[in-house]
């Protein structure tokens, strides 16, 4: 078995959530690995490659986005909470529905530009 392998087999495993403490068992269907917190959509900053759990950060990733790629399917964006490190994962058929509606407002909620703007702009 080669290194990456094994390091690979590591994304099967039941792991306890970094951010909500809750227990998250390896994903059912749709996936190969289960990379983030069903639950709350927290992961952990492991890889440096996807799968190779190299990082030695190790830092908290929070969910601070929604990407919608050209063929539809979603991602979460995570920011490492320590680092800074930028990274997608797929969204997963068990992940919590609201917290991925909210996630995907969010920008919605945080204008950089007053609202009476838009209201302003109406008639053009």
């Amino acid at each position: 078995m080669s290194r990456y392998q094994r390091l690979n087999l590591q994304d099967t495993e039941t792991f306890i959530c970094l951010n909500c403490g809750r227990t998250v068992a390896p994903a059912d269907s749709g996936s190969e690995q289960r990379n983030h917190c069903p639950f709350c959509l927290w992961s952990a900053h492991v890889d440096l490659r996807i799968g190779d759990r190299r990082s030695g950060c190790r830092g908290k990733m929070q969910p601070v986005g929604i990407w919608i790629k050209e063929n539809g399917e979603w991602a979460i964006i995570h920011r490492c909470a320590k680092c800074g490190f930028l990274r997608a994962n797929r969204v997963a058929a068990d992940d919590d529905e609201m917290r991925l509606f909210t996630l995907a407002a969010k920008p919605l909620t945080r204008l950089p530009f007053p609202f009476a703007v838009i209201e302003s702009t109406e008639g053009i």
